[in-house]
């Protein structure tokens, strides 16, 4: 190989590497995601990283899903009005780790035992959400609404509550 020619190579091979570096590595399943957008119901899948933000999702099912690092600023997670019953959204024990749900609306949500560690739930509507057993370890909750909402057993620790305080009680 000339020395010309190596040098296209090495450069060529160099952007297509930092091309793929740079590009954001999605590891939620697209057929996943489309099933969810369609159903409501993603119980025991995998949405990391995936975009649900600003979506209607009242009455969603994603119990035990992995949410970590999703987005789900703005999205309506409240619960679903039906003819005679509601349908809260059931979120319980979803991993939702560094997940942002600023501003979301998870009113009367079930949240237990999720993991929230690291979530942004700034001016989020929490208000008579059940956070029994979440994990809420560096979670900031600044302006969030928790009116009603149950936080039996719920480790707090470097977490940011509504009033910008730090509670490091659980830690």
């Amino acid at each position: 190989m000339t020395r010309k020619r190596a040098g296209l190579f090495t450069t060529t091979y160099l952007a297509v590497a930092f091309a793929a570096m740079a590009a954001p590595a999605l590891s939620y399943d697209k057929a996943k995601l489309d099933v969810f957008t369609t159903t409501n119901v993603c119980k025991y899948c995998d949405l990391s990283d995936a975009n649900l933000g600003q979506r209607v999702l009242r009455g969603a099912d994603l119990e035990n899903a992995k949410l970590s690092g999703a987005v789900l600023s703005g999205a309506d997670l409240s619960e679903l009005q039906m003819e005679k019953r509601t349908q809260p959204s059931n979120l319980k024990s979803a991993n939702l780790r560094k997940a942002d749900l600023s501003g979301a609306n998870l009113s009367k949500a079930e949240m237990g035992k999720a993991y929230l560690r690291e979530a942004n739930l700034k001016d989020a509507n929490l208000s008579q959400a059940d956070l029994t057993g979440a994990n809420l370890q560096g979670a900031d909750l600044s302006g969030a609404k928790l009116e009603g909402a149950k936080l039996d057993g719920a480790k707090l620790c470097k977490t940011t509550m509504p009033d910008g305080k730090v509670d490091d009680t659980g830690c």
